[in-house]
């Protein structure tokens, strides 16, 4: 997840849905709620960390951050050297993820409602112009915050692209550079408020509307795939037979090795 997020066009949500961690992390997130603050006034810490399933958490935190401390450089190093092929593998992943439990397609009304809604959503997306704003109120990027943090829970939507799309990417990337905590952390704001407001929609479709919730996902990733080829990471001077058939072929492998994985 830690280097999906650092990828433009793949979100860390649809990592975790591949991994078979999904629904474990929207519990976790949800447990952050009024029962968790009677436990703290309570000093009932021990309780507090098993209600959010807090060794859960801590691991899957450590492993994105080291991920991204380890692995971006490799990843930056591809995405400007091999581009095609790089896209070509993450194509590959996304797209033969999709045809997998849990997303594998059912048949049925809603999984056709879910495909429709998540087409219209992609069409919106890729139709958007981007927006280069000279000035960005700290309103706009506390909304910014609160948009963009769909990423690390909906499958499919890419958390950067929303900020380019927003207008809001080059100010947040200043903001980290340049260690403005001030605009950091007024977005940050907005992606705590809307990671908690999320994860709790989506809890509810879970229990409620599952098929349709994971024809949304399913489509979500089918149709934001050409993100990763909109995204022009340098060039695409290897665009080639070799290139796409290589990244190809190491993505379908290593969504048989997780999957695997996941049975063992």
């Amino acid at each position: 997840m830690g280097i999906a997020e650092v990828i433009p066009g793949v979100s860390g949500g649809t990592i975790a849905l591949i991994l078979g961690v999904y629904e474990r992390l929207i519990e976790a997130i949800r447990s952050f709620d009024i029962s968790l603050l009677r436990l703290l006034k309570q000093g009932r810490y021990g309780d507090s960390w098993d209600h959010i399933d807090g060794n859960y958490i801590l691991v899957l935190f450590l492993g994105m951050v080291i991920s991204i401390f380890t692995l971006s450089s490799l990843i930056l190093f591809l995405m400007e050297v091999y581009p095609a092929a790089f896209k070509a593998f993450l194509s590959a992943v996304l797209v033969f993820s999709a045809f997998l439990e849990p997303l594998k397609p059912k048949i049925s009304r809603p999984f056709v409602i879910g495909i429709i809604l998540s087409f219209i959503i992609c069409s919106f997306l890729y139709l958007l112009p981007e927006k280069d704003l000279a000035t960005i109120s700290l309103l706009y990027l506390f909304f910014s915050g609160f948009i963009a943090i769909s990423a690390l829970v909906v499958p499919g939507i890419s958390g950067s692209f929303i900020l380019l799309l927003m207008g809001s990417y080059q100010s947040i990337l200043l903001a980290v550079r340049d260690l403005d905590f001030t605009i950091i952390s007024i977005f940050l704001s907005g992606a705590v408020l809307g990671l908690f407001s999320i994860v709790r929609v989506i809890k509810l479709l879970y229990e409620k509307k599952k098929d349709f919730l994971l024809a949304v996902f399913f489509g979500l990733i089918i149709f934001c795939v050409p993100l990763l080829w909109m995204q022009g990471y340098s060039h695409d001077a290897d665009l080639n037979f070799t290139s796409l058939s290589v990244g190809s072929f190491m993505g379908i492998a290593i969504v048989f090795i997780f999957k695997k994985y996941r049975n063992s």
